[in-house]
């Protein structure tokens, strides 16, 4: 109890930023119910659940099942088509607590926790790698708390809030030093899986790790020890997700996490870009359609099985191969909507379904303001600064944040500030074209944390005030 007293003591500010958090938090929810219930007629009418796409719908359906049926499949009774678009982490999530509690308005509330639990570890992954930058990492705290996309997170039922959780805590394990590396690289490995258990895109987050992994072999003195404290990561990896990979082989005959990547592709990527393409002057639709039909017009569910993603997989490769440096920069350059996009109108988007009449906003179709600049559409331009200039500040301050955390990654001695620097950048790269503000909720505090500490180290720069070295 004494340590925890001292803890509470030291580290008191951070306490009272994330009980005001959670407060706000739960005021949020209290308002949004009431004005579903308000509104019966509203889009998002049957909160948390949100309405205008299938996501919250999934995530209401699997669990509903799975209690009923014990069966992880969207369809009623105990031999309905086993699921493998969805990964089960946040299904089950869900279940547990609708089992718990006997419904599903308790979800929100679960997710605020887990909010402030991954604040803590936003916090001490910073006081980790800048013990001597405390106010940072509380400013850290207060922006992740109180950011839209946080917000977001914690209201409605989708993955952010639990996949979050499951990442900060990777990484926690992975830079804070520990007496035990090897349990800590083993717990590090359990929550990566636990992460891509809980959103599939999660699995390609091993590139930058891998990378990390890789710098440290080159700058660390006992190579030895290190791979094998990398080794037991990947075991560990290995042993929380090859049950999934078993179960989707048995059940669909393909030994895959899951048919996101292929149906992802296949109707949003690919469409986006081709309709961009010069010598296709179709809309997204259209080239949808086309697509659609290359691949036999199999229904939306069949795209969604796993069973059917190799054919899928083929297609697109044969409409990408033609096109693969021309598709690479475009998927490179829609990623500046993953950093640039604002999250206050992506939740004024949400907020408008709770009133009747009031239609969401398609983010997968949405005017980019860089690609109007590459693409030297000036009236597009203008058009997007006269429709978003109340969001516009919002765009400018992440500009800021994310050049000033480049600077920080260039200067800095610590290779985990590379580390979050480069989970910042790759998972832009990874989630465009069809990137979403929502996307970015894993690596906020990364954003917040990279831009404060390059602030602070330009500053002490100009005021030419010795920097104070972080962590290596």
């Amino acid at each position: 109890m004494i340590p925890i007293r001292h803890f509470i003591e030291e580290h008191k500010y951070f306490f009272i930023i994330v009980s005001i958090g959670i407060m706000v938090h739960l005021g949020v929810f209290i308002t949004l119910k009431s004005i579903a219930v308000a509104h019966p007629k509203s889009l998002n009418n049957m909160f948390p659940i949100m309405g205008g796409g299938f996501d919250s719908t999934h995530y209401s359906t699997l669990p509903d099942n799975i209690l009923k049926y014990g069966n992880f499949s969207l369809q009623p009774g105990s031999n309905g088509n086993p699921e493998t678009f969805r990964t089960p982490a946040y299904p089950f999530f869900v279940a547990i607590i609708k089992y718990l509690t006997g419904g599903i308005n308790a979800v929100p509330i679960f997710q605020i926790l887990l909010l402030a639990f991954s604040a803590y570890f936003a916090y001490i992954i910073s006081l980790s790698i800048a013990p001597a930058y405390k106010k940072i990492a509380l400013a850290t705290t207060v922006f992740f708390m109180f950011d839209p996309v946080s917000f977001f997170a914690t209201q409605f039922l989708a993955t952010e809030s639990l996949y979050t959780f499951f990442f900060l805590l990777c990484i926690y394990f992975l830079v804070k030093k520990s007496r035990s590396q090897a349990q800590a690289f083993g717990m590090a490995g359990l929550f990566y899986g636990f992460s891509t258990l809980t959103r599939p895109s999660g699995l390609y987050m091993i590139i930058p790790i891998g990378l990390w992994f890789i710098w440290r072999l080159f700058h660390d003195q006992n190579k030895r020890i290190l791979c094998m404290h990398i080794g037991i990561f990947c075991i560990i990896t290995a042993i929380v997700l090859g049950p999934w990979y078993i179960r989707n082989g048995i059940r669909t005959g393909v030994y895959s996490l899951s048919s996101l990547e292929a149906y992802n592709t296949l109707n949003f990527n690919l469409p986006v870009y081709l309709s961009y393409e010069s010598e296709y002057q179709l809309s997204i639709e259209d080239v949808r359609t086309e697509l659609h039909n290359k691949i036999g017009n199999i229904s939306d569910d069949e795209q969604l099985d796993l069973r059917n993603s190799p054919m899928i997989k083929k297609v697109v490769w044969n409409e990408i191969k033609p096109h693969l440096f021309g598709y690479a920069f475009f998927h490179i350059s829609k990623s500046m909507n993953f950093f640039f996009s604002s999250s206050l109108k992506h939740n004024a988007s949400i907020l408008r379904g709770f009133w009747e009449g009031q239609p969401q906003e398609d983010w997968h179709t949405q005017t980019s303001l860089i690609n109007s600049i590459i693409d030297g559409r000036l009236k597009d331009v203008m058009v997007w600064l006269y429709t978003n200039i109340i969001y516009f500040p919002e765009n400018v301050f992440l500009v800021c944040l994310f050049l000033l955390g480049l600077y920080w990654s260039i200067v800095s001695k610590s290779s985990n500030a590379r580390l979050l620097f480069c989970f910042i950048l790759f998972l832009g790269i990874l989630t465009s074209p069809i990137t979403n503000p929502r996307y970015r909720a894993p690596i906020v505090p990364f954003i917040y944390f990279s831009g404060f500490m390059g602030g602070a180290l330009l500053i002490e720069k100009l005021k030419r005030k010795k920097p104070i070295l972080e962590t290596p």
